[in-house]
């Protein structure tokens, strides 16, 4: 008989007045990976709050190996044996290894710690894995993947029986998310049970031993593996597999971005070239190459050798507003985090770079009621918010892609667009990037996973170990979804 290691039955959970988890079932058996799919994002935080500490229920019941610790009867506050890995990771960044794993964790009492039986504890596992890890290191100094594996052990050590994995395919490469997949299942033929959120399925097929979808703050439907196809998926995300993206007529267009033979610490003797209008993806396997890119691109970095050509014309990468000037913009990764400013109203939010394309033009009244009258059609009423902090995630997207949209540069690069948004959001930032592309502005996606890029994306380059390793156009892409 299977031992269920977590049973969330009948949960309801309001906070201020909003039902964020509804009737809400859910179990886990010993040794399973269950892959929870967030069609959208309602109850996701509050669902993996509720798993780490025991807040209270409205109704419903929650047992952790078979035993009740929460009920809408009574609710302790106290925290259960779960360990979350995500991109905040908790860790101690100036402490070492064996640190983090050994000495930071409830039951730890020894005053006298030894760092020489620590490492000797850290290599004995490592050496079942074949894995290298130094346990003197700093946490500060590893990888993203070092830093997970590292999450990984210190809940083996504690004796958790369940681990949250979130939206790790956000910050792993390809090649670093495949190792981890690997320990995962290793662990899971120790008896470890993993809760696997994501927001796309076919992540999840390839690691999940059972899928739950879910939706405002239910469980709609639950997959086994034999049901792991898209025709089982594709009616509670059908207008996901509606959206389209409009084909380009393949003609010879002017080169508005080269690289060539460009070098540095990660990069290796890199060139290719990007044709105006169209969409790229750059791939980066193994997670090393992105942030130099935009180093290079807004003037933090200089490279070792090689060149850049931007519309023909060397690119000398002064300064950040030399990029802009030139016709160069940047969309990060999490903008909702960096790129809005809440003292701004949403005008001034949406004209920010238009003012400093236009540094001694005052932006007169009239002027900002055109533009209002522009985008009033595309975003609605929320052109006029005085205060942006209340918008919804959509339409503060919309604010950010229009930006941009508005100052129409020559060039615009996105670093991982669709880290941490549900299937609705993807698909809102699909359109998004569809309609920078109608204006004829050239979109670079910097990503180290596919997720939903190809949707949207003319071309695909994969960079492996710094360099060039294949270049796909549009045509090429059902290979690689199937």
């Amino acid at each position: 008989m299977k031992e269920e290691v977590l049973r969330l039955e009948k949960v309801t959970r309001i906070v201020d007045g909003v039902t964020l988890l509804d009737n809400f079932n859910l179990h886990i058996f010993r040794g399973e990976i269950l892959g929870l799919v967030c069609i959208n994002a309602h109850g996701e935080k509050e669902l993996v709050d509720l798993l780490c500490r025991n807040l209270p229920l409205h109704y419903g019941r929650i047992y952790m190996d078979e035993i009740l610790v929460n009920s809408y009867e009574e609710s302790t506050f106290e925290s259960n044996k779960v360990v979350v890995i995500e991109k905040e990771n908790g860790l101690v960044e100036d402490l070492t290894v064996v640190d983090n794993i050994f000495v930071l964790r409830n039951g730890f009492k020894s005053y006298l710690i030894n760092k020489r039986v620590l490492n000797a504890g850290l290599k004995d596992v490592l050496q079942k894995l074949d894995l290298k890890i130094e346990g003197n290191e700093p946490v500060s100094q590893l990888s993203s993947l070092e830093k997970c594996l590292v999450l990984l052990l210190k809940a083996v050590v504690a004796g958790t029986k369940l681990v949250v994995i979130k939206d790790i395919s956000n910050y792993l490469s390809a090649a670093e998310l495949a190792v981890f997949h690997k320990l995962i299942r290793y662990y899971c033929g120790e008896g470890l049970s993993f809760l696997y959120i994501c927001n796309h399925h076919e992540e999840a097929f390839q690691i999940c031993n059972r899928i739950a979808l879910m939706e405002n703050g239910k469980i709609i439907k639950v997959l086994d593996q034999k049901e792991f196809t898209d025709d089982k998926i594709k009616p509670y995300c059908k207008d996901f597999y509606d959206i389209k993206n409009p084909e380009m007529k393949k003609v010879h267009k002017k080169k508005i971005l080269q690289l060539n033979n460009i070098t540095t610490e990660h990069i290796k003797d890199l060139s290719f070239s990007v044709e105006k209008g169209e969409c790229t993806v750059l791939l980066d396997m193994n997670n090393t190459i992105l942030t130099d890119i935009i180093d290079l691109m807004n003037g933090c970095l200089a490279p070792k050798s090689g060149s850049i050509l931007l519309d023909g014309q060397p690119y000398l990468r002064k300064n950040p507003s030399y990029a802009l000037k030139k016709g160069v913009c940047f969309i990060h990764e999490y903008p909702l985090q960096t790129m809005v400013f809440k003292d701004f109203s949403y005008l001034e939010n949406l004209s920010f770079l238009l003012k400093r394309k236009q540094w001694n033009l005052h932006l007169r009244k009239k002027l900002l009621w055109s533009i209002a009258q522009e985008y009033m059609p595309v975003v609605g009423e929320s052109i006029h918010a005085k205060e942006v902090s209340a918008l919804s995630p959509a339409a503060l997207y919309s604010m950010i892609y229009n930006r941009v949209h508005l100052y129409n540069p020559k060039v615009v690069f996105c670093m991982q667009p669709f880290s941490g948004a549900d299937m609705y959001l993807r698909m809102h930032i699909i359109h998004l990037l569809q309609e920078l592309k109608k204006k004829g502005i050239t979109v670079i996606i910097l990503a180290v996973s596919l997720s939903d890029s190809l949707v949207v994306a003319d071309r695909l380059m994969v960079i492996e170990n710094g360099q060039l390793s294949k270049d796909y156009d549009s045509t090429k892409f059902i290979w690689l979804r199937s």
